[in-house]
């Protein structure tokens, strides 16, 4: 009995894929994630650094906000969450770079820097992305 239902299998021309067939399958799937992985990740890489770009701007124009409202003549030295509190319900986002927000007035209080500690040596000219007064951005 087994005999003829082998026979019938054979008659259909269901042998199957040859180890040939299959490691060309193989390779060319090999060769098609090997290009897309690398522009995976720098697509992620540049998506991270345009987000925090955007949050480092949001924090810039809630200190302007704060200074104008207080009808400050200098940039305050206070912690960066007290600032922007009444502006960013949120609070300070995280920075999409895994690091953190630090924002560093000058000595003689006419200026300030809030820079992300996440470096993005990939994207960023100078390793380091910040804002200073006004929203003027560096690093891109």
């Amino acid at each position: 009995m087994w005999s003829i239902l082998r026979r019938k299998q054979n008659n259909k021309g269901e042998e199957g894929f040859t180890l040939i067939e299959l490691i060309v399958v193989i390779a060319i799937l090999g060769f098609l994630l090997a290009i897309a992985i690398p522009r995976y990740t720098t697509s992620r890489t540049r998506a991270a650094v345009n987000a925090s770009a955007a949050n480092l701007k949001n924090l810039a124009n809630a200190i302007e906000l704060y200074v104008t409202e207080n009808n400050l003549a200098a940039y305050p030295e206070a912690a960066l969450a007290d600032l922007v509190s009444n502006y960013m319900p949120s609070g300070v986002p995280s920075s999409p770079g895994g690091g953190s927000y630090t924002y560093t007035p000058s000595v003689d209080g006419s200026g300030y820097q809030i820079t992300d500690s996440a470096g993005y040596p990939d994207i960023v000219a100078a390793d380091e992305l910040y804002v200073t007064e006004g929203g003027i951005l560096h690093g891109m």
